[in-house]
């Protein structure tokens, strides 16, 4: 989820072109410096309704790091068996009739513009139902001798015979490809808008990389291919303000990429990354597991 704009800068005539080959000449071409994270999440707090569990201990490295939280409802110790719960974006969570009988962890998710980086808590013991208050003592009453009652032919089940209901599996939750999705944009400032000298797409093996583009400067309309590492050549061109270039990647099962560029007059383009759920047309904010 990261890419990087280089040597965005106004045509000012050979003395800047001068300048610029002799830094290019003098130093290394800068690395990228996506976000790591040094110490994941761990959850403090007791799991039961109504308390409050809290994020802590997360630690992490980078420039211009955006941070975003979403905490996990489980159905069991596996990672596979979680689902984000929407509007949570923050280290902390109260415990809700909901997560009776579930186990918390919380995802953080860190990027910049040169990529991102994500880790998953370890999980809370299972969520408890909250405390009621004792109830007054009654006054004991003479109790009659109890009749003996039938024994089921199998314990555990309901006279009859007939297995007691339990509770329903949820559906399996989609996870994000892995690697994924790396796209990389580059090139100068024009009078007019923008000149893009390099656009890749670095996906895993299988995947599907879609193009579409908006505006009267698109070189084609949609674009489209199967490839784990491809550089875009028909939009290596120049690009009037205002143009609109959409990439997808996708692949079965697989929490995909969807990402927006926006041509802009006189500053770098526009940036917009979302997650693509499978089945799902419309992008949403990375929450996923």
């Amino acid at each position: 989820m990261r890419s990087r704009w280089v040597l965005w800068s106004r045509r000012t005539g050979a003395t800047l072109g001068v300048l610029v080959a002799a830094l290019v000449a003098a130093a290394p071409a800068m690395a990228d410096k996506p976000p790591q994270v040094t110490h994941i999440p761990e959850i403090t707090g007791t799991a039961q309704v109504g308390q409050t569990l809290r994020a802590v201990n997360a630690a992490w490295r980078g420039e211009d790091v955006r941070v975003s939280w979403t905490w996990l409802r489980c159905s069991s110790r596996d990672v596979r068996d979680c689902r984000g719960i929407s509007g949570t974006n923050d280290t902390s969570y109260r415990v809700t009739g909901d997560d009776l009988g579930r186990r918390m962890r919380v995802l953080l998710m860190l990027s910049n513009d040169d990529g991102s980086a994500w880790a998953i808590s370890p999980e809370t013991n299972v969520v408890a139902s909250a405390p009621s208050a004792p109830a007054p003592t009654p006054t004991p009453a003479p109790t009659p001798s109890p009749s003996p009652s039938p024994t089921p032919a199998n314990p555990g089940t309901e006279p009859g015979g007939t297995p007691p209901p339990g509770p329903t599996a949820p559906a399996a939750t989609p996870t994000m490809m892995k690697p994924f999705p790396l796209i990389r944009i580059r090139g100068s400032l024009t009078r007019m808008g923008a000149k893009v000298s390099l656009l890749t797409v670095k996906a895993p093996r299988g995947a599907a990389i879609s193009v579409r583009c908006f505006g009267r400067s698109c070189p084609v309309d949609k674009w489209a291919h199967k490839a784990s590492v491809t550089r875009i050549f028909a939009f290596q061109k120049r690009l009037r303000a205002g143009t609109r270039i959409v990439i997808t990647v996708t692949k079965r099962n697989r929490i995909g990429k969807h990402t927006t560029f926006v041509i802009r007059k006189g500053k770098p383009p526009k940036r917009i990354d979302r997650c693509l759920y499978p089945g799902e047309k419309k992008p949403t904010k990375c929450v996923a597991t």
